[in-house]
């Protein structure tokens, strides 16, 4: 049986999507259906049953399952046994406040699977890198794109604005508003509200989306927050203004003089896939 189809299909079973898998394991669409293909074939059962949304698992994937992840991660053991060990590297990230905290945890992860000393410190702090929004880079400073933040509304359960999937910014006139300081788009969001003559009722002003999203699932207003901010609060709702887009790039930035070494870059690069595959 070949190892290799075994992680593709450990990749398409875990993604539930075969594009999703390529792009995990850096391979064509193709190869993965190929080797998918080869798998059934050898094994005379249909792993998978394909569909416009992805695939789903016959039950024979899903009994192959807990099988391919041990042949696969035994394979990783061995692998490891006989690695060099990693020479340590000692390394200061900064971190800008107001990131998504999951994403920025799958990026460290990859970074410490590199063997990496990692102290994270404050923006105002000297690093070697800081993972920043691209307005905050500065002239000497390399920008490796990371993603990408599209700002929505967020407002609670039940909120007239929720049923929406998308409002024009005038909707917002004297609706009660949680305001964000610092905010990325802080002045671009002002001029648009003061351009479209639309005054919202600003009930309190927090310093971090964590205090805004509180207030706004306690049903005191609504906030303009990042998307990635809003994924795992079941009690927020969130829809786009139709005639405004926000957004800003999230990367990590370095000094041109002073690159990072190259594994820690190909870190970098596995978790920018990992997110884009999201």
């Amino acid at each position: 049986m070949n190892f290799r189809c075994l992680r593709y299909y450990l990749a398409v079973y875990e993604e539930l999507s075969l594009t999703a898998a390529a792009k995990r394991c850096f391979v064509a669409q193709p190869s993965i259906s190929s080797a998918i293909q080869e798998l059934e074939s050898e094994l005379n059962c249909q792993l998978f049953i394909r569909h416009t949304k992805g695939v789903t698992p016959t039950q024979a994937g899903n009994n192959l399952y807990p099988y391919a992840s041990k042949v696969v991660g035994d394979v990783q053991i061995i692998k490891e046994l006989f690695k060099e060990p990693m020479q340590k590297i000692t390394m200061k990230l900064a971190l800008m406040p107001f990131l998504s905290g999951r994403r920025i945890s799958m990026i460290i992860k990859d970074l410490l699977v590199q063997g990496l000393d990692l102290t994270i410190v404050d923006l105002s702090e000297e690093a070697d890198a800081r993972i920043i929004s691209s307005n905050l880079l500065g002239e000497n400073e390399a920008f490796h794109k990371l993603w990408h933040d599209e700002y929505v509304l967020a407002t609670p359960v039940g909120h007239p604005l929720s049923l929406l999937g998308s409002v024009p910014l005038k909707s917002l006139n004297g609706v009660p508003f949680i305001s964000r300081q610092p905010c990325d788009v802080n002045d671009a969001w002002k001029f648009a509200v003061q351009k479209s003559n639309v005054s919202v009722d600003v009930k309190a002003t927090v310093k971090t989306e964590e205090y805004a999203l509180d207030l706004v699932a306690a049903g005191l207003g609504i906030s303009l927050v990042p998307s990635h901010s809003t994924g795992l609060r079941p009690d927020i709702v969130t829809c786009e203004i139709s005639d405004l887009k926000l957004e800003r790039v999230i990367g990590l930035a370095y000094t041109k003089d002073h690159p990072l070494p190259a594994q820690l870059l190909t870190a970098i690069d596995n978790a920018k896939n990992r997110l884009e595959a999201e």
